[in-house]
């Protein structure tokens, strides 16, 4: 009997104290302070600063990626584009408009053939002086044809393979059908025969030496253009032939 009364004790006792445990586990939510923030330290504080010094240091850095502008230079006639810009966009009243957009393109990465601007200064340079070159100008356009022909791997007025170039005029606002072209210059008697064999066709050869001579009298000698429209006229009709595709490059 005393044994059963033992048992019954100690069952007591863990239930009452698993009673208390629980109770007291209430009493703790209940009455628990909310815990306040305490003020960043120096740890902390230094921390922060760094993460924003990294993130000024980035807007830095993408600022300084953007492209800056091409720099006016006093005195200077000509300006390159291709593999070496010395221009961009916005400077359409020192190189035009076509000018302007060329060195914008090259700028980007877009595939433009290599070329050089003179500038619209150095035009109304040339008026104000009696139609005379400003000094200077030729010792630039060597320098830059010369630069041009390294980049093309071809030489100016060669007999064998020659560099052709296009002269277009320009200007910083647009006017159809005021400016002037003159297409393949660079060709000569000799030179056109170097691009018959380098091409294999006699008649691309002989057309465009052709279209040179038309254009350049045109626009540099002041020969109407009529007078040329004639000539091929007179020889298409003679051949008994419409189109000038028809002519062959004995005939041009």
């Amino acid at each position: 009997m005393a044994k059963k009364k033992s048992s019954k004790k100690k069952t007591v006792r863990k239930s009452t104290k698993k009673r208390t445990t629980t109770a007291h586990k209430k009493t703790t939510k209940k009455t628990r302070k909310p815990v306040t923030k305490k003020p960043a330290g120096k740890r902390h504080a230094k921390a922060a600063k760094r993460a924003t010094t990294k993130k000024t240091t980035k807007k830095k850095v993408a600022r300084k990626a953007t492209p800056a502008r091409k720099r006016v230079i006093a005195g200077k006639h000509v300006y390159a584009f291709g593999k070496k810009t010395e221009g961009d966009g916005s400077m359409r009243t020192l190189l035009g408009g076509k000018g302007a957009n060329l060195a914008e393109m090259t700028s980007i990465g877009l595939p433009v053939p290599p070329g050089f601007t003179i500038t619209t200064d150095t035009c109304a340079a040339f008026y104000k002086n009696k139609k005379r070159l400003p000094k200077g100008l030729m010792t630039e356009v060597a320098k830059h044809l010369t630069l041009l022909e390294k980049q093309r791997g071809k030489k100016f007025g060669d007999e064998s393979d020659p560099l052709l170039v296009s002269v277009r005029s320009g200007a910083a606002v647009s006017m159809p059908g005021m400016m002037d072209t003159v297409l393949n210059l660079g060709l000569n008697d000799r030179a056109v025969e170097g691009l018959a064999a380098r091409s294999g066709s006699e008649r691309f050869a002989f057309d465009a030496y052709r279209r040179l001579i038309d254009m350049f009298g045109d626009v540099v000698m002041g020969v109407s253009h009529e007078h040329f429209e004639k000539a091929i006229d007179d020889l298409k009709k003679k051949r008994g032939v419409e189109s000038d595709v028809d002519l062959s490059g004995s005939d041009l």
